[in-house]
């Protein structure tokens, strides 16, 4: 995974301490938001952690710190505890997601998360995504999906191999933000219109407790979603593995305007 040009951010940073009036940790904030401007900074690459700019910038932790509020407060960077901070792309703010999304406690608001594909992969395995799209063969998206400051939560999004050849050549970084329900409309004409969700406490895949950074044969929640569309044909099946201290599952539909 590549990480932000630290060569740059300390040209940046020179340029900006000609600016005695500014707090130092505004300077280096605005460092970050001149690489990000101007395209150096490219959405997706990983910051380095506090403790690796401390060493590499003539700036203390507590300065590196408080940049790093501020540029979270702005959007420009995304951070996650257990994967790092990376530089925000606004289409990995996925505006239709219908399952996995919360509200705030404290303002009601409806939270959306940030999104990460992992990989693209042909699924021949048998597992409950199959019988449910009656299918032998799929094309499965592994994905990280997480809201700022939270722990993330493993997806797989299992299509149809005719409805997800699509994303196969598709370079990863153009899958960060792309919406699943959304290629389904533009290219097939299979909205959602109707969900089942099954839900329950197991022990997480191997696979799930790698990316989600805790240990092997951790007991989570199994969040299973079934998506039909017109006469009631299976369209999509997600898979949400929810490490311990996730946030409550909320289950709220909503279809059509």
């Amino acid at each position: 995974m590549s990480e932000i040009a630290l060569d740059a951010l300390e040209d940046f940073i020179a340029a900006e301490s000609k600016n005695l009036d500014s707090p130092k940790y505004l300077r280096l904030f605005e460092a970050f938001a001149k690489g990000i401007r101007t395209g150096l900074f490219k959405p997706g690459e990983r910051v380095p952690t506090e403790t690796e700019l401390t060493k590499r910038l003539p700036v203390s932790l507590g300065t590196v710190q408080k940049a790093l509020a501020k540029l979270v407060t702005s959007g420009l960077v995304v951070r996650s505890r257990k994967t790092g901070t990376y530089i925000a792309d606004r289409r990995s703010q996925v505006e239709e997601v219908f399952a996995y999304r919360f509200k705030d406690p404290d303002t009601g608001q409806v939270m959306l998360p940030f999104v990460r594909v992992i990989a693209v992969s042909i699924d021949e395995n048998k597992g409950p995504w199959h019988e449910a799209l009656e299918v032998d063969r799929c094309v499965r998206i592994d994905r990280l999906v997480w809201f700022d400051q939270d722990p993330p939560a493993f997806s797989s999004v299992f299509f149809a191999y005719e409805h997800g050849e699509v994303f196969l050549d598709m370079p990863l970084e153009e899958l960060h933000g792309a919406s699943s329900h959304r290629v389904l409309i533009e290219n097939f004409n299979l909205p959602t219109l109707r969900m089942e969700h099954k839900v329950g406490c197991r022990i997480l895949s191997d696979l799930a407790c790698k990316h989600l950074l805790i240990p092997s044969q951790s007991m989570g929640v199994v969040w299973d979603i079934e998506d039909y569309s017109f006469h009631d044909a299976p369209s999509l099946f997600q898979r949400f593995q929810l490490p311990p201290g996730h946030r409550p599952v909320e289950i709220s539909e909503r279809f059509g305007r």
